[in-house]
């Protein structure tokens, strides 16, 4: 008979995230107890606080855990903002970055949607190391652009949170409701974005 296999304290420990991660999602932040969260795990409460102090410093692990999984897409982000070159191609590269990142954990986005409804304090974790990490870069990429290109004036930070918002709504609707593009593929909706978003509505002066 054979002896079954006791994890290890790092095992045991992505094992809690991976549980974490399921019930956060399903049930959000405030509808998990801990002891359920032991008893997904089969281990005791105790035990989950040996890993984890609190709820909080585990929602944390979570989000630092899925940090750590975007390394090269964070990478290849810093490398195209680097030094941007033609609008056109950097804006579908930034657009397919923004969507592969979405596409990638749906579930994760569930429960990051979930900790925004329930509206207390864990959800700025995210936010606030997501601005920190990538809207500093794209400011001064777009800047860049904007001033080489001879592009209206408008303010840097706007241009970026109104691409970004854009793309990033596009893939919020895939996720949670019918789309009303559902029959576009990705391509199409970024080739179109960034048409949109470079010349806008108006018809080019003759």
């Amino acid at each position: 008979m054979s002896t079954p296999h006791r994890l290890s304290a790092p095992e045991r420990r992505e094992a809690i995230l991976a549980a974490a991660h399921d019930l956060f999602a399903e049930r959000g932040f405030r509808g998990v107890t801990t002891r359920e969260l032991a008893a997904a795990v089969g281990v005791t409460e105790p035990v989950l606080y040996q890993h984890f102090p609190s709820k909080r410093d585990l929602y944390r692990a979570l989000i630092e855990r899925k940090m750590e999984k975007t390394h090269d897409l964070h990478e290849d982000f810093r490398a195209i903002c680097n030094d941007p070159q033609d609008p056109k191609a950097f804006l579908q590269q930034l657009a397919t970055m923004i969507m592969a990142w979405h596409q990638a954990d749906p579930s994760f986005m569930r429960l990051l949607l979930l900790s925004s409804l329930e509206n207390h304090e864990l959800r700025e974790m995210f936010h606030e190391r997501m601005m920190n990490s990538y809207f500093p870069t794209l400011i001064d990429a777009f800047g860049k652009l904007i001033r080489r290109e001879g592009f209206r004036p408008v303010p840097t930070e706007f241009a970026v949170y109104t691409f970004c918002a854009m793309v990033g709504h596009h893939c919020m609707d895939r996720l949670l409701f019918r789309h009303p593009l559902s029959n576009a593929s990705d391509e199409q909706v970024i080739s179109h974005m960034v048409d949109i978003f470079l010349n806008g509505l108006k018809k080019e002066s003759k």
